[in-house]
């Protein structure tokens, strides 16, 4: 499944329902997430991928100075992850 997440809220809430499989894409406001990622390492045992949408990044100001920590991607990407989940939810 693909889970879209658009804010602190919204991913707060989708912790509980991520399997296996699972990929994450942070959007608009949870593009602010990032700067967690960037200060702590992130958690490779993580069963899930997430990405963070680069024009919402750019938008907010929010560098992609996280090297290998973060995965950005644009939207022909958000779109290929559309494609690769036959059911995807949008947390709010």
């Amino acid at each position: 499944m693909l889970h879209i997440i658009k804010s602190e809220a919204g991913y707060q809430q989708a912790k509980a329902y991520l399997r296996k499989g699972d990929d994450v894409l942070f959007v608009e406001g949870a593009c602010y997430l990032a700067t967690r990622y960037l200060e702590t390492s992130v958690d490779t045992t993580l069963e899930w991928q997430f990405y963070f949408l680069q024009q919402d990044m750019d938008a907010r100001g929010l560098a992609n100075d996280g090297g290998h920590y973060l995965q950005v991607t644009d939207f022909k990407g958000f779109v290929e992850l559309t494609e690769r989940h036959v059911a995807s939810t949008t947390w709010d």
